[in-house]
Formats: C-alpha cells, structure tokens, sequence
C-alpha cells in the first residue's frame, strides 16, 4: 500500500532533486565578490596604464580579456570571501554522493584555482578565452558536457535566470525575491535559498570611514594658533571645507581599499572591511567614489580658488599614494605626513590665515613620526618571522629596529621644533607672558614618548592618529597644553 502523505512525497522529490547534478556559479554565488574586477583592480594597482590594454581588449572580446587579466593579475583563491553557508551546503551534498560542477564565467584558469582549493567540485566548465561562459551561452554548455542530462544550478544574478529556466533544480544565493517567482513560474522546483552576504547601508557607512573624518579636523588648527576661534565670519567657509574635504577624503579611502583588497584579506584586522570581506559590491562601491566626489564638486564651488586648488593637490597625492608611493619603502611615510600638513594649509586657506613657518615644521615631523609608528604597529602585528614581508608595504620584520628609531627621532625634532617655536619672535606677538608654554614641552614629550612605547609594545591600533582620538591619556595632555 502506498504512502501519498505530503511530507513523504516532498521529502521523495527532494531526494530525486539530489540526484541531480549541481552546477555552481562563481562570481556572486560561491564567492561574494566579482573576481574579473578584482583582477582588473590588481591589474592598475601594479601598472596603471594596463587600463587601457585592458580595455582595448575588452571591446574586442571579453573572454579573451579575462584570460589577459588573470595573466597580468591572478587572484588568491585562498583569501577570496567565500559564502560559508553555502560551501557547507556544497560540501554535505558531495559527501552525499552528489556531483557538484563548478560553471562561471570566470577565466578557466580562476575556476581551476578554486576548484583545487576547495576541492569538492567534480568538474569546471568556464570561460577559456574564446567563449563567455554566461547567460544562454553557460546553459548551452552545461546541457553539452552532461549529455542533456537534468541538472540543478546555484547562482546570484539576472544572468542566471537563462540558466535556471533549463535547470530542474534552483539554489538561490542572495537573489532578490522576485527571482524565485520567475523560477516558480518557469516550473523549476527552488532547493535552497541562501541569504545575501551583503551588508546594506551600515557596510556602505563603514566603507566610508566617518571615523576618519577626525583627521579633516586639522583643518581648524589655523583658527586655533591665529587665535581667532571666536571670529564667527571665519566658522562658515571652514565648516563647508570640511564637508568638501570629508566627502574627498571618503571618496580616496573607498578607492584605496578597491586597489588593497588583496592585501587586507592577508591582514588579520583589515581583512573585516567590507570590500575585503564582500559585504559591498566592487559596482556599489564605485557609485559610491562617484558620488561621494560628486558633492564634493557641488560644495567647493564657492570655496576660495586657493582652497580649492589645496584640495586638487590633496586628492592627486592621495592617488598617488594608493597607486605607487604606499609601495616604496619610507616614501609612503613621507607623503602621509605630507598629506596630513597639507590639510593643514586647506584650512588656512578657506579661512584666508597664512601658515607659518614654524607650523609647517612642526606638523611634518610630528605627522612623520606617526605615519612611522602607524608602519611599526603594522609590522610588529603581521610580521611574524623575520622573512614575512607585511603586505603591499614593501617592510619585514627586520625592519623593526630602524622604524622604531627613525619614529623616536621625528618625535624629539617635532619637540625640539615646538621648544625653538617658543624662543621665537614671532611668540611676543601672540602671548603677553609666553615663557609659560615652556610647559607645554614636557607635555608634548610625554605623550610623543608614551606613544612610542605602546606602539613598541604592541599596544597601539595600526592608525595612531584614530587611537589618540580614543586614548584618556591624550585628551589629558591636550587638556593640559
């Protein structure tokens, strides 16, 4: 006598459903990233005219483009952000005695890569430099190398609906909702939806770092030394160039992580950012640069010509750290100690207040000591041999030592600086008694010093400036200055 319960016929269709073989997408579905863009990224980050090599190919074949890319810029399979619930879901199925395919339009030679890295996959059907293996072009293919078998398929995107329609199983992978309508209604039973690995609008705010807009307020420092905080015709222009400057910066910061984010997958803190981890799309965060820079354009309209041309000079060095001078070992402390004295001149000029010379002093070689120790708290925290090269940096252990020295060394010259700065002429102007800011040296020496200590220990974030933002201990030392 026959069992027709429902839960025994469904439970019968899912085990007939697992018989099936299950073809799995890459890009988007077993990974949450777009691995032919990530190529692209390294591609200019290493030599930034491959762009237009690249995008020549491009319009000649995309295939064969991304067999190009991935010569020029092959990717680690073993840090790309895989989806782990998936991969679990795969890996139960195969040990059930499913045969898993792993079909992208991804280069031959990425597939390989991840299928010999996972390896559960039973065989890889890709792009191989002639055909682009995706929409009708993937299902075709699929339907040729099982014979016109019945098949399952796990995919993401628009792309995959061509697919799904000739499948007879569907696993959804942070597909909208509508997709599986249009599967329901095409007659393709859904085996599996899968949550997206994207993190909506509180991924977005991370990506833009409003933490690091701390940094812009350097450009009050000329209100404050010209002692003309309370002159309120000056708070408005400077107030509107933080904004433009904030949004610029934010713009470079999503950027930069675009060209870094192999190498924060290989850092054991940046690799949570959400690039890195695949929380915001590489297309998300392109819109996100565009109109980021986009306001910043519409709010500087009115700022001084100046003030503006300080802000094309701080953008153009922000790229060029990003693309080559982060790579080259002591220029990359140099420009961000420039960088940070340069925002310094932005204020003065929205505010139209000159910046001493003794400012300028000042600020280059304290901001030389910090990027110094940001460099040291990066290397003593990933560095564990002596032959480990921190990533994307150029240092290595061995380099310990120097850094240390060369950051206590920029430290007393920023003090010694301050000390000279007091002896000055120009001190009488501004202070009726200014043998008291003698003070002040004891004080700037105390905090330099304590943060050399706790960066040599270990004890210090990899951004020092974020980490006096937090620190007790130097709110006590402004306070006191």
């Amino acid at each position: 006598m026959s069992d027709n319960r429902p839960g025994r016929k469904e439970a019968a269709a899912a085990d007939d459903r697992r018989l099936l073989p299950l073809c799995v997408d890459l890009d988007g579905t077993l990974v949450a990233t777009d691995t032919f863009a990530e190529s692209v990224l390294l591609a200019v980050r290493t030599s930034p005219f491959r762009i237009f090599q690249i995008l020549a190919m491009l319009f000649r074949s995309r295939a064969a483009c991304k067999q190009l890319v991935w010569g020029l810029a092959p990717l680690d399979a073993r840090t790309l952000p895989y989806h782990g619930p998936l991969v679990e879901y795969l890996r139960s199925e195969r040990a059930a005695g499913r045969r898993l395919l792993l079909v992208t339009g991804a280069d031959q030679a990425m597939a390989g890569s991840v299928a010999d890295h996972l390896g559960f996959f039973d065989g890889v059907l890709a792009s191989d430099g002639i055909r682009n293996l995706t929409s009708h072009t993937k299902a075709a293919a699929i339907r040729d190398y099982l014979g016109g078998q019945p098949f399952a398929y796990a995919g993401d995107s628009p792309d995959d609906l061509a697919v799904w329609r000739e499948s007879q199983g569907a696993v959804l992978v942070g597909a909208p909702h509508r997709y599986a309508a249009k599967i329901a209604r095409a007659g393709t039973p859904v085996e599996r939806v899968f949550p997206p690995v994207r993190g909506g609008w509180r991924a977005l705010l991370r990506l833009v770092r409003p933490a690091q807009w701390a940094k812009n307020l350097l450009i009050f420092v000329p209100l404050f030394l010209s002692h003309k905080l309370l002159d309120q015709q000056l708070w408005a222009p400077i107030a509107r160039a933080f904004c433009v400057l904030s949004a610029c910066a934010s713009a470079l910061y999503v950027w930069n992580d675009l060209l870094d984010i192999q190498a924060d997958r290989a850092h054991p803190r940046k690799r949570r950012r959400p690039l890195a981890a695949g929380t915001v799309s590489i297309p998300a965060a392109l819109a996100t640069i565009f109109g980021l820079l986009g306001l910043a354009a519409l709010l500087a309209i009115s700022l001084p010509a100046s003030c503006r041309a300080l802000l094309l000079l701080y953008a153009a060095g922000s790229l060029s750290y990003s693309l080559l001078l982060k790579q080259r070992i002591l220029i990359d402390v140099l420009a961000l100690a420039g960088l940070y004295t340069l925002r310094i001149y932005y204020g003065g000029a929205a505010a139209g207040i000159a910046i001493s010379v003794w400012t300028t002093a000042f600020s280059l070689f304290l901001f030389l000591a910090l990027a110094l120790l940001k460099r040291l708290t990066e290397l003593r925290k990933t560095a564990a041999k002596v032959d480990v090269e921190l990533a994307g940096r150029g240092y290595t252990a061995q380099d310990l030592p120097i850094l240390g020295s060369l950051a206590s060394a920029a430290s007393y010259l920023a003090a010694l600086v301050l000390g000279l700065y007091i002896q000055s002429p120009e001190v009488q102007l501004l202070y009726r008694q200014p043998q008291y800011l003698w003070l002040m040296l004891p004080v700037a020496i105390y905090w330099l010093s304590r943060a050399l200590l706790l960066a040599n220990r270990g004890q210090i974030d990899d951004d020092p400036v974020l980490f006096a933002l937090r620190d007790p201990a130097s709110y006590w030392c402004g306070l006191a200055c």
